[in-house]
């Protein structure tokens, strides 16, 4: 395997773990432990800590340096990996606030959550993972706001006469170059 493959390993495989990371803290979130039993309490502490600590913040770092080195090593580009690292920043984001979850975590303040609360700690991992997913899969082509600024006339002929050639290739398999504009 090159180094390319290896990369892709890596991020697949980090990406599913913080992925997984975070489904399990926003399960562990959304339905706290009965207050009275403080040993489970404890435990439950314990759990969210051990998730967040140990596989979610090592798994989330991995995930992006791998994802870095990808587009490094393959030149990706396009508008839908802007598309992906804005909705990555948002899975950053929700990570984040987890850890603020888990900092004011505290077994004497343990209580029920708002009815609003659970669904949405589950909602948004699962909405951003799914379409961070379509975003890499599907390869759609976004369009962002930088596109659909007007070019100066001074750039529209800029490449000059190779801009105007589209090459063609036969059924015969001979090519063609014709010349546009």
């Amino acid at each position: 395997m090159d180094g390319i493959a290896w990369a892709m390993a890596a991020h697949v495989i980090t990406l599913g773990m913080w992925s997984a990371a975070l489904l399990i803290l926003a399960g562990l979130y959304a339905l706290p432990p009965a207050q009275d039993d403080r040993a489970h309490v404890h435990r439950h502490g314990l759990m969210c800590r051990y998730v967040f600590i140990v596989l979610g913040s090592p798994a989330a770092v991995l995930a992006i340096i791998s994802g870095c080195v990808l587009v490094v090593l393959r030149g990706v580009d396009g508008s839908w990996l802007l598309a992906k690292l804005a909705v990555v920043a948002l899975l950053v984001l929700y990570h984040a606030y987890c850890g603020h979850l888990l900092h004011k975590y505290d077994i004497e303040s343990v209580s029920v959550p708002s009815v609003w609360r659970p669904p949405v700690l589950i909602a948004v991992p699962v909405l951003l993972i799914s379409a961070i997913l379509i975003l890499v899969l599907a390869k759609p082509d976004v369009v962002l706001e930088y596109q659909l600024a007007p070019q100066p006339a001074s750039h529209r002929h800029q490449g000059g006469a190779e801009q105007g050639q589209i090459q063609t290739a036969a059924f015969d398999g001979t090519q063609r170059i014709f010349q546009t504009g």
